[in-house]
């Protein structure tokens, strides 16, 4: 949550409106327990995936989106596992 935080108020970072206002969205249901953090991360990984590609040099993007990223896998795989083949 901190790290949303810092990434929603860097003022170098260049994000789109569609990504800070889904950042905000996320951070809101975080807050109110609406999600979890894996359906969060499903959810923001398109958006910073693209932050990433104009801000480069970010670190901080750039070590969350690897977090964001496992967290991704672990809420792709609950939606898909429990179908039947």
């Amino acid at each position: 949550m901190e790290k949303i935080h810092q990434i929603y108020n860097d003022k170098n970072l260049k994000l789109s409106k569609s990504c800070r206002k889904e950042i905000l969205d996320q951070y809101k249901d975080l807050s109110n327990n609406k999600t979890n953090i894996n359906y969060a991360s499903y959810k923001l990984y398109p958006y910073l995936r693209d932050a990433l590609y104009d801000n480069k040099d970010s670190k901080l993007l750039g070590d969350f989106l690897k977090i964001i990223l496992k967290y991704r896998w672990k809420a792709y795989f609950a939606m898909i596992l429990p179908t039947k083949f």
